[in-house]
């Protein structure tokens, strides 16, 4: 008869560290963000924010892929039948995609006052979607090489960060929607430092530091 064993644990628990990750582009926003505010080139800087949080989307799929990936390849190896490729991947690919060339089209000085406002839209329902994935549970099912025990291995995100994640979501999704009927910048510009926020908030990289600092 076969056993059923289930583990809980955080998907940031596993989540892949690189040089480059989506908590530099956070940051990078939040500064291009703030100089902007401040009124220096605030179209050129907007810009270049758009493409950072574009590219920021797209380092974090490329994370969340290689993880999916490693799991694969070790599942493989135990005889377990790997979770479905998540949906975010996807997602932020296309949206930081879509961030990257609206970005530099306004770059260029294509109308940035009508492509920015779309982009922070759509950056929006990026973390939306990823947060709403993220609050979902995500299980493996594996089998020991006897075949008598299946290991049922649940990952779960942290409720609060994918809470924020959904509301800051929400709030660029609106604040883009307020700036493209307005044409105002200040708009804009708070919805890309909360979208930059949202980045570092998710980086794994942030996520240790801050779990270390308390746990010190």
């Amino acid at each position: 008869m076969a056993t059923y064993v289930e583990r809980r644990g955080f998907a940031n628990e596993a989540e892949p560290v690189g040089l480059l990750t989506e908590g530099a582009a956070g940051i990078a926003v939040i500064v291009l963000a703030i100089i902007a505010l401040a009124g220096v080139s605030v179209a050129a800087l907007t810009s270049i924010a758009a493409i950072v949080i574009g590219v920021g989307l797209m380092v974090q799929a490329f994370n969340s892929a290689a993880e999916h990936s490693r799991m694969m390849t070790a599942d493989a190896a135990a005889g377990t039948h790997p979770a479905e490729f998540g949906g975010d991947v996807m997602v932020d690919s296309m949206c930081g995609l879509t961030g990257i060339v609206l970005g530099i089209l306004a770059l260029v000085g294509m109308s940035s006052a009508h492509l920015l406002p779309p982009a922070l839209i759509v950056f929006g329902g990026a973390l939306l979607v990823s947060g709403a994935v993220s609050m979902r549970p995500r299980t493996t099912l594996s089998t020991s090489s006897s075949g008598s025990e299946a290991m049922s291995v649940t990952y779960q995100g942290s409720p609060a960060a994918s809470g924020m994640e959904i509301l800051i979501g929400l709030a660029a999704i609106v604040l883009g929607i307020l700036a493209l009927l307005t044409g105002t910048w200040v708009l804009l510009l708070v919805g890309f430092l909360a979208v930059g926020a949202a980045l570092l908030s998710a980086s794994a990289t942030f996520n240790g530091a801050v779990m270390r600092l308390f746990t010190a």
